[in-house]
């Protein structure tokens, strides 16, 4: 059995109008076309749909049956059209994005809140994560999106560049380098140092400022979260080594930050998305604004 779509609309449009006449009209086709698809439905189905005479055109019994099956699949379609002209308009859609913690909780809420206002119907699910699942996430497919830092170049991936930010001091407020104005890692020598573990790509940055700087560090205290250092920091127990966008998590009440200098250490965070996969247009409406975001 062949039956298309458009011999489905015949039949419901002539059986509505009760006319061959006045349904071709509204499908702007000949009455002889029209009534050629009502008859290839009828022996496509073995079945009479319609009681023809010269002056009457009825429903038969299976008409009617039918009728409202042929009505619920057009209805079906016209949603589903409906439906998909929404999702290309941005209207609706869904977008899974997958970020460590610290941007989870500082850029990317800032973005999505701006988002929302513009794109109400699109649902937003953001995956706070530990930095090394983000890539993992973006692979397997659980997210559309990756918002990170990468080590090394990643096959299979398409990145593009959002920001940089330069790693800080975090301190409580009255230790003594707050008379410093412009910090460098070199005045971090001596201090109670409060690291992120071997591992983050936090760490290796830290690494990477001291050694340059001719310093060898022995942390004070060690943790996987930015926000337990600054907790640390503010208590009075040491200087905490984050990236800037981490300082907006700490109390000003209680804390003062630095940039740290020479060298000036920076990582670049960027969008990333799998090269084989294409972007849904709520997923692309997403990276377009997460690009453009100042």
């Amino acid at each position: 059995m062949n039956i298309t779509l458009r011999q489905l609309q015949a039949f419901s449009l002539t059986a509505e109008l009760g006319s061959f006449t006045k349904a071709a009209r509204a499908m702007h086709l000949t009455q002889s076309a029209l009534s050629q698809l009502v008859r290839e439905l009828e022996q496509s189905m073995g079945i009479k749909l319609f009681d023809r005479t010269t002056r009457q055109l009825a429903l038969t019994q299976v008409g009617i049956e039918f009728l409202a099956s042929s009505n619920r699949i057009l209805n079906d379609l016209d949603h589903a059209r409906a439906n998909v002209t929404k999702w290309l308009a941005h209207r609706t859609g869904k977008v899974v994005i997958a970020a460590p913690l610290i941007l989870s909780s500082t850029y990317l809420a800032k973005v999505i809140a701006g988002f929302k206002r513009e794109f109400p119907d699109i649902e937003l699910v953001l995956k706070d994560s530990l930095p090394d699942e983000v890539i993992n996430q973006i692979r397997n497919g659980t997210a559309d999106l990756g918002v990170g830092t990468l080590r090394r170049t990643e096959s299979g991936l398409h990145t593009q560049d959002l920001f940089d930010e330069s790693m800080v001091a975090i301190f409580s407020s009255d230790h003594a380098l707050s008379r410093i104005k412009k910090l460098d890692w070199k005045h971090l020598e001596g201090e109670s140092l409060l690291l992120p573990k071997f591992g983050s790509v936090f760490r290796e940055l830290s690494e990477k400022g001291f050694a340059k700087a001719g310093i060898s560090p022995e942390p004070f205290f060690e943790a996987n979260y930015v926000g337990t250092l600054i907790g640390l920091a503010a208590e009075g127990l040491g200087i905490a080594i984050v990236p800037k966008y981490a300082t907006s998590l700490a109390d000003a009440t209680k804390t003062e930050w630095r940039q740290l200098n020479k060298p000036l250490i920076k990582r670049r965070v960027c969008l990333m998305r799998r090269l084989d996969t294409t972007m849904s247009p709520a997923v692309e409406a997403f990276a377009n604004f997460l690009l453009k975001y100042k």
